[in-house]
């Protein structure tokens, strides 16, 4: 897999008004943690299905450390959403989780698929990217090839976003091709894999394919995806619990992933410098190989 090149993210569209950033924490600070993928607002699409339910997820997130949530419901040809609807259940929620007295922040957005960009004019866009920003959640396809995909996040780039691909980890034709993966990395898009995938939620594919993402350098983001308080739930912190044993490190390099990059991307500024990629520990019987093996053996033919 080639290594991805360093980029400079687009410049901010500007014709957009952005949701306002200034109680968003500086990174040095130490700060909790904010989650640019989460499908709180209830009743719009696979995600919360009432308030209670979106309570219950922020509560659970704030309990994690989650001080930011950016709400993004599906924009699909299954739920054809307005992106006015979208800032209009924001609102609401934010009135609730005000009312409980909830410490979460709601920002607006919106998970993309690919077919649904090019009905979008740039204002509605602009109006579904993350926090009212430059940078679209676009989400990855989950079947083993698109032909026309990289055209289509590179179209969103001429047009002035910074895409932010969602779960590449679960989607079958990065699994199968990780080099185009790479090569949109390169080219200035934006990974965020879901912190479920770290601890094998989904499959033992998605996470070895997972670790690989990491140990590359093509992560930029860790978000949760969680859809409901249980089977998909808020949470990033044990993500990073699960792989520390596999991937020695990964847990000091949280901040980045969960804080210091989303808080960027939330404002619309470049990331900072990436941690090193890591490497992951050797399996148990590797290690009991090269323990049993003869000094000065080499590996064999």
């Amino acid at each position: 897999m080639p290594s991805p090149r360093s980029f400079a993210p687009v410049a901010s569209r500007g014709h957009h008004e952005r949701d306002d950033l200034s109680d968003l924490p500086s990174p040095s600070a130490g700060s909790p943690m904010i989650d640019l993928h989460c499908h709180l607002l209830p009743g719009i699409d696979d995600g919360a299905q009432d308030m209670s339910m979106a309570l219950a997820m922020a509560r659970a997130a704030a309990g994690d450390g989650v001080h930011t949530i950016a709400a993004t419901p599906h924009l699909n040809p299954t739920y054809p959403l307005d992106p006015a609807a979208i800032e209009d259940a924001v609102e609401r929620v934010r009135f609730v989780l005000d009312e409980e007295d909830v410490p979460v922040s709601v920002r607006t957005g919106a998970e993309l698929a690919v077919t649904s960009i090019a009905e979008l004019d740039d204002e509605d866009l602009a109006r579904a990217a993350l926090g009212g920003g430059d940078c679209l959640l676009v989400e990855c396809p989950y079947v083993s090839g698109v032909p026309f995909f990289e055209e289509m996040i590179f179209g969103l780039q001429l047009r002035g976003f910074r895409p932010l691909l969602a779960h590449p980890e679960r989607s079958p034709m990065f699994q199968r091709a990780p080099d185009r993966l790479a090569s949109l990395v390169a080219r200035g898009a934006l990974c965020s894999i879901t912190a479920g995938s770290m601890r094998g939620l989904f499959n033992e594919r998605v996470r070895k394919f997972t670790i690989e993402l990491l140990r590359e350098g093509l992560v930029h983001d860790v978000a949760s995806d969680a859809h409901d308080p249980s089977r998909r739930p808020p949470g990033l912190s044990a993500g990073f619990l699960a792989l520390e044993a596999e991937l020695p490190g990964i847990g000091a390099q949280m901040p980045f992933f969960t804080e210091e990059g989303p808080s960027a991307i939330l404002a619309g500024r470049p990331l900072p410098p990436r941690p090193r990629p890591l490497t992951p520990r050797p399996s148990g019987w590797r290690r009991l190989l090269r323990q049993s093996r003869p000094a000065g053996a080499g590996a064999g033919g």
